[in-house]
């Protein structure tokens, strides 16, 4: 506890360099739930209570440790990643309520108020950025992605967003430009080769620092300008958003013992009302006195004042207050441990476990000890005890996966799929750093062993991971999606398509799933006759086709080709008229569509289809073919003798977007035929 104090008194002297309100929120916040540690550790809480204990120490040394990271890393990069700083910020706060949640039923009634205060105070904290370095980070990462896209040299970048970027995070001065390539240069160092993308970021950053940092300096008082009136923008957006903490809580509807709004209010012999729960929690401890007016009481009954609950009730609805139920949350170590993060639970078993797992040559305790029968608890009373530490455990391993025997991997895998399945906000926040390439490359061996149950546990644990933590997806990086590859043509095929559909939504995915080579063998599946792996397919590829660079890597692998046949058929072809239209943005899509055989007729029978969406896509594929070249309106008029009356018919009587497209094909084909073309 030492070394955080000296961090903790660091810090608050410490100038964020970025997200200085939100540091500044999170660090207040720190500092308010280490001041309430003593008093819990001298209350000697029962032991899931010293569990959580644990967990919220290493959850309050990792928001330090983050708070460092923010007053010392690069401002460039910082920006770039600003809403992953506030969703750690914001996981930081979760975890440590939820840990609270758990001691404060261990702990006697005025130190459990104390620590509701503090939950109240976690409750209401915001995280709110500031506009202009959101704006800055988002120019960035506009600016980049064609730098990252294989296709583009890094010469196309505009540094126009560059200088933007720098004015808004008063990166203004040569001293400014000096410091910043530092800060780069030192997380260069510690990101090492554990992250790729992060690390080319990086790079790149430092190359356009040291190429124009000159140029960035030139034009710093219009920037500094502009980073002024955004600040100001910025301080009135936040006076607007704390408005509503005006609001003051009537005193008749607090409770005397715990000073919070009541939920539950209840009378006792003297007449006064309280909180239900902690009056009971009052009387349960030994109390026969009333808190407020310290008499002795005649009798402990609890008589409800519904007329008070009602009126407090209306209060809440008039001003827009949501009333939580005290009483719930915390009852027990195994009631909430469903509630508890994989990170929160993963953090205390770090502690909590370093002697079952760590190797012991003395005794012959290594990692692969773990087995079903070495944490099973022959007492039947401990039962929810047992099977909370099992799952203690195996979140321990997790990281230490490749370390165990095959048994061994299968048990903790496995218990970790269980855990998930039991409750659907298990997944609050991230594992750890390289969780999914850890488990992708388990199902890779599982394959190579030829383990299928293996395989389908891993793969329905690869599922429900990127289904349900769509933050942390993204995380996914291009190594994974190779290893993906083998897999395709596994049993598990299903589940991993499954698991690319849902990846292949993200828009950070989408050049990583184009750059693993990925793309070949789901065209491959196409060809196949499983109806059930082409629908994942084409749904994957129409996710893909929403991001105008991977449209490209589509195009030259010859993806319109491969939607003929679904056009042609009555299976799937909104999906392929989709991925058609969506390829169209470009110009190389228009051009393959007019010389793809039957490419042209098969879309044009859908002008004349029932379903209006189905028209509009026709219309739009056709006029963003004819808009291309001249030669293609004759191809159109050619390969489809219907097309005229059809889009007559769509101009009266089709949506707004069909009639319009509908309007300017019909100007074409009557410009060619007075022309004589």
């Amino acid at each position: 506890m030492g070394s955080g104090t000296v961090v903790e008194e660091t810090l608050s002297k410490s100038y964020f360099k970025v997200h200085s309100e939100v540091c500044i929120e999170l660090m207040k916040l720190v500092h308010r739930v280490s001041s309430v540690i003593p008093q819990i550790e001298a209350a000697r809480p029962r032991s899931s209570a010293m569990l959580a204990l644990s967990s919220l120490t290493c959850e309050i040394e990792k928001a330090k440790q983050l708070l460092h990271y923010c007053s010392e890393s690069s401002k460039l990069y910082l920006a770039l990643t600003s809403d992953a700083i506030a969703r750690r910020c914001q996981r930081s706060r979760n975890l440590l309520e939820r840990s609270l949640d758990v001691v404060r039923n261990s702990v006697p009634v005025l130190l459990a108020i104390e620590i509701c205060h503090i939950v109240d105070e976690l409750r209401n904290a915001k995280f709110i950025l500031d506009p202009s370095e959101v704006e800055a980070g988002k120019v960035l990462r506009e600016s980049l992605r064609p730098h990252l896209s294989i296709t583009v040299p890094t010469e196309t970048l505009d540094i126009g967003a560059l200088k933007f970027a720098a004015s808004k995070l008063h990166i203004m001065s040569r001293r400014a430009i000096v410091i910043e390539k530092r800060s780069i240069k030192n997380l260069l160092r510690k990101v090492g080769d554990g992250n790729p993308a992060k690390k080319e970021r990086l790079k790149f950053l430092f190359y356009l620092l040291d190429k124009y940092g000159n140029s960035i300096v030139t034009e710093q008082q219009e920037n500094a300008i502009l980073s002024g009136d955004k600040t100001s923008e910025f301080q009135t957006s936040r006076s607007s958003n704390d408005a509503k903490a005006d609001v003051v809580l009537p005193d008749k509807f607090k409770c005397p013992l715990s000073l919070r709004l009541m939920y539950d209010p209840v009378t006792i012999a003297s007449g006064v009302t309280f909180e239900r729960m902690w009056i009971q929690r009052w009387f349960d401890e030994g109390y026969d006195t009333c808190p407020k007016t310290k008499e002795k009481l005649s009798h402990q009954s609890l008589a409800l004042d519904s007329f008070l609950k009602h009126e407090i009730s209306k209060w809440c609805v008039e001003y827009g207050i949501r009333n939580i139920d005290p009483s719930r949350g915390a009852e027990t170590l195994c009631s909430s441990e469903s509630s508890m993060s994989i990170n929160s639970l993963g953090s205390l078993a770090h502690g909590y476990g370093d002697s079952i797992y760590n190797p012991d040559p003395s005794n012959g305790k290594v990692l692969n000890d773990l087995s079903s029968n070495s944490i099973q608890s022959d007492d039947s009373d401990q039962r929810c005890e047992t099977s909370t530490l099992r799952t203690l455990r195996s979140l321990a391993l997790l990281p230490k996966l490749k370390e165990l025997k095959w048994e061994s991997q299968c048990d903790v895998v496995e218990d970790t799929k269980n855990y998930l399945d039991r409750d659907d906000q298990a997944l609050g926040s991230a594992t750890f750093e390289n969780f999914l390439t850890l488990l992708v490359q388990f199902l890779v061996d599982a394959h190579d062993q030829g383990d299928l149950k293996a395989q389908r546990t891993g793969s329905q644990l690869l599922l429900t991971y990127v289904s349900k933590n769509r933050y942390e997806a993204t995380c996914f990086d291009k190594g994974a999606f190779s290893l993906l590859i083998s897999l395709l043509d596994s049993e598990v095929s299903e589940q991993v398509l499954a698991t690319l559909e849902v990846l292949s939504a993200h828009e950070n995915c989408r050049p990583e799933i184009a750059a693993s080579g990925i793309l070949g063998p789901i065209f491959k599946i196409l060809g196949s006759q499983n109806r059930i792996l082409q629908e994942s397919a084409l749904k994957i590829l129409n996710n893909l086709s929403h991001d105008c660079y991977v449209c490209q890597h589509l195009i030259y692998l010859g993806c319109i080709p491969k939607m003929i046949p679904f056009l042609q058929s009555s299976l799937f072809t909104k999906l392929a008229l989709t991925i058609l239209k969506n390829l169209c943005n470009s110009e190389e899509a228009s051009a393959s569509i007019a010389e793809t055989d039957k490419c042209i007729a098969s879309v044009a029978e859908f002008l004349e289809s029932a379903s209006s969406e189905d028209q509009e896509y026709a219309v739009a594929i056709l006029h963003s073919v004819c808009h291309e070249q001249i030669r293609y309106c004759k191809l159109v008029l050619e390969e489809s003798f219907a097309v005229y009356p059809a889009l007559i018919n769509i101009k009266t009587n089709g949506s707004d977007k069909a009639k319009a497209s509908a309007s300017e094909l019909l100007r074409l084909f009557q410009v060619i035929e007075h022309d004589g073309l």
